[in-house]
């Protein structure tokens, strides 16, 4: 097999549009591997036999042995071909996405939002799928666990991908072929050393003839393991040793290791290459050494390692290593030196090759596991002081970031340490609030359970993590498992440590919106209004947690239609944190969005609109992440718009938020269903009816499924498809979609909450469609009645009500009882702000005025 000949170094290499910078530098020694490089390039060249964007290619092998440099070199040697090139490190999923972000923050994708990490990487795939902004695009996902961890985060086509792995099941999970690398031929060996050690680069040298048999020898020894290649020969060039010495310190070495009955998953050959090398290098940097192999092989940041305040706790002469940057940097590079350590100063990381990190570790708990477990907990005492302690800072983000992928493979979820488990507590909840909410049930549904195994399921701090756990269930849509979470955990804390503790308090706080989702508005309001007295005596009036319970109390009233109660607990709220916070704080556009959904209540509608704008406009210049406090405003802003008779901006406004939504949380996620169930009246006013029932089909298939058939936004949805059923002629159908949703409302909500009484306003225009005029007068009497009670004479629904009752009492034979409605229902509309509103207009005319209904999801 010939070894590669590469360019000179003077010679500038060209580059794609975006090389990502993790990919690793062009290795100068890089020998042979040319039977597997022409393999990759065949199925991945565009001329090979595979189709337009060729399908993964699994590259797989035991550790060590030099899967990433063939990838690496592949990128290099065939830079020219791509536009786009982009190393993702893809050990766990965490740094899937972290690399598929950077990614994103480099493509400068249109609506791409860091911060919201599930969104952002699903929208990097899908612009590499589709080609948006490179054509020709080559991602690398450097040492993939199993397909199972890596399938989701693949574009669907589009470009290249590598994968480099040590399992060989990628047919069986994913009907990919792979390549398999194996160790190198001996020869192959031979010449790496050739290149790789000064002394056998020179062939004049003498003792040339008896050096290449050594080397042909320690090939041997080796196992011709290309890991182990390279730190032998990083040894014999570091202290000046030759073939024949360092086989002999292999050999005593090997003895020694084989006599001991250690297991280890990587050959003996491997272990015994850095016992030698570890032999010759100073305490400080072998403390560095074990540090770095009890943490993850992933790169780790210098500020995580040189913490002085920290470093003062921990044993020599580790304390002098991390005590300050000049320390530090000396034991990395001598590490270095020796190959046990790739530094990036770009970056300012450090890193130890997976299969060393492996080994060392193994090695040390089984042959010294007392220093194994004071050099895991220095490694958790890292960790921990790391914690900013502020999940709500938006500059945290980076700072948790460094410690993220850490916490796993450190075994940090099994501390016992307080301040560790507060850091993973801070990891599980600052994750969610930026959108990754996947990520954070990754780490909080195993660590949940593993402390309730541990500490109990009534220790304080593991009550704390299944409150977070419980919203990023919550955030995720899974409503119900987070209720039943979050109602045990809330009985636990109540039961041992009282309803003033924090943690309890914090707990019920979140308790209410959970109630809420699934329907629970009379429960919800019941919990706020008892929690107010104490979150007012334990902090006090204006502290920020008093405000959202203040805020809740809102939010259930207007979910009760209690429109002119919750505005008044708004408007109460939304002077404190104006006070408080200024105008453009989350807090204060919160208040602000609970009072555009107040007015549009109570039917000003003009008023809701251009707050409701306000707030767009001012996350738009804030450039906030697409979480669901965005995606909500994106909704409303289209149903604020329906309501003032602008149908087309509505319609338009509705598809953006519903797409945004399906690529966000999902299709099925609830709140995408709740803009679905919206967007049924945007199709049916712009005329696409055969559009409007298509999705409102859609909707209730999936509202049934994932929220029920009893929840009040399926029977909003229900109530929806109904209006379009009927305008398309099928007034049976419709009639029996309305029954549903207003039996379904009266038993959940009243008889004459504003959406029962909308329910019951549609089913008697089906009933009249039927020519059930009779039913449909007096219905539509019981429907104005009530109206007019609890929303007044001048409220928009109170004049359709007018509009529909005057049809209806003409059709039954009342013609002086329909007049006389019918000049009040005129009137009414000349006198309100809209009198040009299509109501207006279509009543008028003598047509039936159809009522949407807007589901509840605050």
């Amino acid at each position: 097999m010939a070894v590669i000949v590469m360019e000179d170094v003077a010679r500038q290499e060209r580059r794609p549009t975006l090389w990502g910078r993790e990919i690793p530098f062009r290795n100068r020694c890089f020998t042979g591997r040319e039977r597997e490089l022409a393999e990759l390039h065949s199925r991945l060249a565009q001329h090979s036999t595979a189709l337009v964007g060729q399908p993964p290619q699994p590259v797989y092998g035991m550790g060590g042995i030099g899967k990433t440099e063939i990838a690496a070199e592949y990128a290099h040697r065939h830079a020219e071909d791509y536009d786009l090139v982009w190393w993702i490190r893809a050990e766990q999923e965490e740094t899937i996405v972290n690399s598929l972000i950077g990614l994103g923050r480099k493509m400068s994708l249109d609506g791409f939002r860091p911060d919201d990490r599930d969104y952002s990487a699903k929208l990097v795939l899908s612009a590499l799928a589709n080609r948006e902004l490179y054509e020709r695009w080559l991602l690398i996902y450097d040492n993939v666990e199993s397909a199972n961890a890596v399938q989701h985060y693949l574009p669907s086509g589009g470009g290249h991908v590598i994968i480099t792995t040590r399992d060989r099941h990628w047919r069986r999970a994913m009907d990919l072929d792979g390549i398999e690398v194996g160790e190198f031929l001996p020869d192959e060996t031979v010449k790496f050393f050739h290149r790789r050690v000064t002394a056998l680069a020179d062939p004049g040298r003498s003792g040339s003839v008896e050096a290449e048999a050594d080397a042909k020898e320690l090939a041997n020894q080796l196992g011709n393991l290309p890991l182990a290649a390279e730190h032998a020969a990083a040894y014999l060039n570091e202290t000046g040793t030759s073939i024949s010495e360092y086989l002999e310190l292999f050999r005593d070495n090997a003895h020694a290791l084989l006599a001991s009955s250690v297991d280890i998953k990587y050959p003996q050959t491997v272990a015994t290459t850095w016992s030698v090398s570890r032999s010759k290098i100073s305490p400080e940097a072998d403390a560095l050494f074990k540090l770095l192999a009890s943490l993850s092989a992933e790169p780790i940041a210098e500020e995580l390692l040189v913490q002085p305040a920290v470093a003062s706790k921990l044993p020599p002469p580790l304390d002098r290593v991390l005590s300050g940057v000049t320390e530090f940097r000396r034991a990395a590079r001598e590490l270095g030196r020796y190959s046990m350590l790739k530094l990036d100063g770009v970056r300012n990381v450090v890193q130890l090759h997976r299969v060393v990190q492996a080994v060392t570790r193994d090695r040390m708990v089984r042959e010294d596991p007392e220093a194994a477990a004071r050099f895991q907990e220095a490694a958790h005492l890292l960790l921990a002081a790391s914690d900013p302690g502020a999940v709500d800072r938006e500059d945290s983000e980076q700072i948790y970031q460094r410690s993220l992928q850490h916490l796993v493979p450190s075994r940090a979820v099994e501390s016992g340490d307080r301040l560790v488990r507060k850091l993973i507590i801070n990891q599980v909840e600052q994750l969610y609030r930026r959108g990754g909410h996947q990520e954070s049930l990754r780490i909080g549904l195993p660590t949940l359970e593993l402390w309730r195994q541990r500490f109990g399921q009534d220790d304080k701090q593991t009550l704390a993590l299944a409150v977070q756990v419980g919203n990023a269930l919550r955030t995720a849509g899974q409503w119900e498992e987070s209720l039943r979470l979050h109602a045990d955990t809330l009985q636990r804390l109540r039961d041992n440590f009282g309803e003033l503790d924090a943690v309890y308090l914090s707990c019920a706080r979140v308790h209410d919106v959970g109630l809420r989702l699934l329907g629970r508005y009379a429960d919800a309001l019941d919990n706020d209004l008892r929690l107010l007295p104490l979150f007012e005596q334990q902090l006090r009036p204006d502290h920020p947690d008093t405000l959202r319970i203040r805020s809740n109390v809102a939010v259930s009233l207007r979910c009760l239609g209690r429109f002119e109660e919750a505005l008044r607990y708004d408007d109460e709220t939304l002077a404190e944190r104006q006070r408080i916070f200024g105008p453009v704080e989350h807090a204060t556009l919160s208040s602000q969005f609970g009072r555009s959904r107040d007015l549009r209540g109570l039917g000003r509608y003009e008023e809701s609109l251009d707050l409701i704008r306000r707030i767009s406009n001012a996350i738009d210049r804030k450039n906030q992440p697409w979480n669901q406090f965005r995606l909500l405003v994106a909704i409303d802003f289209s149903v604020a718009l329906n309501r003032v008779g602008l149908y087309e901006d509505a319609f338009v406004q509705g598809v953006k938020a519903w797409e945004r939504h399906k690529s966000t949380l999902g299709v099925e996620h609830r709140q995408t269903l709740q803009s679905a169930t919206n967007l049924i009246n945007d199709y049916r006013l712009t005329e696409d009816l055969a559009g409007a029932q298509r999705l409102g089909e859609e909707t209730v298939l999936s509202l049934e499924k994932v929220a029920g058939p009893h929840h009040p936004n399926t029977l909003a949805a229900y109530s929806n498809l109904a209006i379009v059923l009927r305008v398309r002629n099928n007034p049976g159908g419709a009639r029996g979609l309305s029954e549903r949703a207003v039996e379904g409302m009266k038993a959940l909500l009243g008889d004459s909450h504003p959406n029962t009484l909308i329910a019951m306003h549609n089913l008697a225009s089906d009933l009249a469609a039927l020519g059930e005029v009779g039913q449909a007068r007096r219905l539509g009497e019981t429907v104005l009645e009530r109206t007019l009670a609890t929303r007044g004479a001048d409220h928009p629904n109170t004049l359709a009500a007018m509009a529909n009752l005057s049809l209806d009492r003409n059709a039954d034979g009342d013609k002086d009882g329909a007049q006389s409605l019918r000049e009040k229902m005129i009137e009414g509309y000349l006198r309100s702000i809209m009198p040009d509103h299509p109501h207006a207009r279509l009543a008028a005319q003598y047509g039936r005025v159809n009522l949407g209904i807007e589901p509840m999801n605050d």
